[in-house]
């Protein structure tokens, strides 16, 4: 293949990974029949010859995050054993596998900066896409969700929907205009809200905190003082009279919403949900402490006695499956992801390592979550290239506004 095809092709294998992964279009169309193996399987079919090019016209360099997974991957055959080794833990083990092999493609589809690039742009597209859905559904509920008053857009539930927005803004903020910023920031804002996911707006603040300290928390103070003064003004104003009254006509406030608003206003964590997640953890932990040193296999924690989910904490999943060696499988996923980073790519990997161990208490996930997957191996990838930057070179502050920065902090 020529090297103008060659390249084209790598592109669309971006675009194509972006699109149906990250926006997790391949999870939506399965309520049509096209489950996401299906979806994996094309994914594989299409990335073999690139695979197949880079194995035999260049020196195979082995990314940590291919050593992460191959030991990720030993763990769990290893503690199959542990369990009944019934049609459950072999799911289990077999979900895992699949991931691990999604996460290998990602590897691959994104090896030269070219790639990495566009499939941030790709990622913004679809941030900007999953916030419109998000707010069309706000107003037409239940058209994705099936929780009334909260917005999932195209991802299997309400905490994904807010999760993958927050990991979006990470991966593509430096790739917007600086004088679209600070519009991209609410933007993403936008659409978390409707999902009223306590966890992801969590994240977010997080997030957005560290982007106005690394600018300088005194040079933004004017334009956060303004962006909180027009939310009052819009929240006192008849304009959101008449949207409230137009919400809770269309039913997207009702109790389980204003419950969840109540945690930002009043600090109240006593709804259903959270009542569920507590007794839930609680458990994991006795198991645990049954088990510490082996645990009790792989998968065993999403099987609770009890209870019908996990954990909603990948911490506490791994402890119950893999016993003391489940402390080290998060930690390692975001040492090898981050391995060999250096100033040019900082304000890449603070922001996702800050999102990870958040979410990681939120999610028992984490794992196996196809948008995650692909942004761990974009953000690794792009760590790769930038390992053989000068030393001597400094991260420039992020501006939310004026002229380009004459040296961008990434590729």
């Amino acid at each position: 293949m020529k090297s103008g095809l060659w390249d084209k092709y790598r592109a669309f294998l971006v675009i194509f990974a972006v699109s149906v992964f990250f926006t997790n279009f391949s999870d939506y169309t399965e309520r049509f029949g096209m489950i996401p193996l299906y979806w994996i399987m094309l994914f594989g079919v299409l990335t073999a010859p690139l695979a197949l090019h880079g194995a035999f016209s260049s020196r195979i360099t082995v990314p940590p995050l291919l050593w992460w997974a191959l030991c990720y991957l030993s763990i769990s055959i290893a503690w199959f054993y542990r369990t009944d080794q019934d049609a459950f833990a072999y799911q289990e083990v077999r979900k895992r596998i699949l991931s691990m092999l999604f996460l290998m493609l990602g590897l691959t589809i994104f090896s030269r900066e070219r790639e990495q690039r566009i499939g941030r742009q790709m990622v913004a597209l679809g941030v900007l896409l999953a916030t419109a859905l998000n707010i069309y559904e706000l107003f037409h509920p239940l058209t994705f969700s099936t929780i009334p008053g909260r917005s999932t857009g195209l991802y299997s539930n309400v905490n994904q929907s807010g999760a993958a927005l927050v990991l979006g803004l990470i991966l593509s903020f430096h790739v917007i205009p600086n004088r679209l910023k600070l519009l991209f920031l609410l933007t993403v804002a936008v659409g978390i809200v409707p999902t009223f996911s306590r966890s992801a707006m969590i994240a977010y603040m997080v997030v957005v905190g560290y982007f106005f300290m690394r600018d300088g928390l005194i040079v933004q103070l004017r334009r956060v003082v303004v962006l909180i003064a027009t939310g009052v003004a819009l929240v006192f104003s008849p304009i959101w009279k008449d949207l409230q009254q137009s919400l809770e006509n269309r039913g997207a406030l009702n109790l389980n919403v204003l419950q969840r608003v109540s945690f930002f206003t009043q600090g109240n964590t006593s709804d259903a949900s959270s009542n569920e997640r507590r007794a839930v953890a609680a458990r994991a932990w006795q198991l645990f402490g049954d088990h510490p040193v082996l645990g009790w296999g792989t998968g065993a924690s999403r099987r609770i006695e009890g209870f019908e989910v996990g954990t909603h904490n990948i911490y506490l999943a791994m402890l119950v499956d893999h016993g003391i060696m489940g402390i080290f499988v998060v930690p390692g996923l975001l040492l090898a992801v981050i391995w060999g980073a250096n100033r040019k790519t900082i304000d890449l990997t603070i922001p996702y390592l800050l999102f990870m161990v958040i979410w990681g208490f939120f999610s028992h996930n984490l794992l196996e979550e196809r948008y995650i997957l692909l942004a761990s191996a974009l953000l690794a990838s792009i760590v790769m290239a930038n390992r053989t930057a000068p030393a001597h070179e400094t991260a420039p502050l992020l501006a939310l506004s004026g002229p380009e920065p004459a040296v961008a902090p990434t590729p």
